[in-house]
């Protein structure tokens, strides 16, 4: 009886524990499985999320880091400002000045279909980063470290490119994705300053982004816009400033960069700001020397450009391409947009395939979306 006692009380803690630092945890998950997460544990680690963020557990997680967080000087456990502000709180206040991104740019006007993207993609969007014009892609040699980073759409895409980059000699990838991060809330996680310790500790030769549903939601959209696009407000101010700043990192280590796109959302206004979210980013890798955008958006959609739960590849076969939350894609969905990527890519380095067999598995035929 007393030995169950004892059993419990340590199970208990044991599971305040984990939720208290549920955020790593899950990471740590994430990267103990090479096809990603089973559905049934992907599934339960977003209740168990749900849990931690409501509970206020989340915050208890982020005093605890606040408070350890100078013994860590010099790492990359070192990320936090946490006299800053969360985003969420900045109503009233002005966002912040400290020569990065500026929300100066109000929705564009009207324009045909097509023209207003380029318009957008022409448009430097920082002044640290405006006088620097778009080059040729660096030729990039092997072996080639490729640190990816970014929220939880970074780590399931960490798992796909890990599979791809298997069958060609030299490539490697470092995964430093960090669930429930983004732009938006460097009092929770510094990207700024993550990426710089990760720079210096890895000296990668490509870095490749993907982060943004926790951010967009932040944005306000223009109802009279044509397309999604968000109001110059604060909160864009806000995400731009340190978005500029973000991509200025990348700019001082003249490193080469890919920033993924966000894909089509099945909620409808998730989507719309996700949209809305590309092209603020898209813009600012235009105005970059070294940072490129890859635009998945319509990777994952049916034919008429809405989001889709499942697709036909190449083979006939209707694989599962998105994840129960409408937001996360599937193993399935994350090789087909780290097939896109490797397209790109291409052009900066010359890939060596580990035999001729391979080559043609990293690049079947496209799938196709299905009801």
């Amino acid at each position: 009886m007393k030995g169950g006692r004892i059993i419990g009380i340590y199970a208990l803690a044991l599971a305040v524990a984990v939720l208290v630092q549920f955020d790593r945890v899950e990471s740590w998950l994430g990267s103990r499985f090479e096809q990603g997460l089973p559905g049934w544990a992907h599934e339960l680690v977003l209740n168990v999320d749900a849990l931690y963020q409501g509970t206020g557990l989340a915050a208890a997680g982020l005093e605890l880091d606040c408070a350890t967080a100078p013994l860590f000087g010099g790492t990359y456990k070192n990320t936090y400002r946490c006299e800053q502000p969360v985003l969420a709180e900045l109503d009233g206040q002005a966002p912040e000045a400290s020569g990065g991104v500026q929300a100066a740019l109000a929705c564009p006007p009207a324009q045909a279909q097509g023209q207003a993207e380029q318009a957008a993609l022409a448009t430097a969007t920082a002044p640290a980063l405006q006088a620097k014009p778009k080059a040729a892609p660096p030729r990039l040699h092997l072996p080639c470290d490729v640190l990816v980073v970014g929220d939880s759409l970074a780590i399931a895409l960490s798992g796909s490119l890990e599979r791809i980059f298997k069958r060609y000699d030299g490539l490697t990838m470092i995964p430093k994705g960090k669930v429930a991060s983004g732009l938006q809330n460097p009092q929770y996680y510094d990207w700024e300053q993550a990426l710089r310790q990760f720079l210096k500790e890895y000296n990668p030769g490509l870095v490749v982004v993907m982060m943004g549903a926790n951010d967009a939601k932040y944005l306000t959209l223009d109802p009279q816009a044509p397309e999604p696009c968000a109001v110059a407000d604060k909160r864009r101010g806000v995400y731009e400033t340190r978005l500029g700043r973000f991509l200025s990192v990348l700019e001082e280590k003249g490193v080469a960069s890919f920033w993924i796109g966000l894909p089509v959302m099945g909620d409808q206004d998730l989507s719309a700001k996700s949209h809305a979210l590309n092209a603020i980013v898209a813009q600012a890798c235009a105005g970059t020397a070294h940072s490129r955008f890859l635009d998945t958006w319509s990777l994952l959609a049916d034919a008429g450009g809405n989001y889709a739960q499942h697709m036909v590849d190449g083979s006939g076969k209707r694989v599962k391409v998105r994840e129960g939350d409408k937001i996360h894609f599937s193993p399935a969905g994350g090789d087909i947009i780290a097939k896109a990527f490797l397209t790109d890519v291409g052009s900066m380095i010359e890939l060596k395939p580990k035999d001729s067999k391979e080559v043609a598995a990293a690049h079947p035929a496209p799938a196709t979306a299905t009801p």
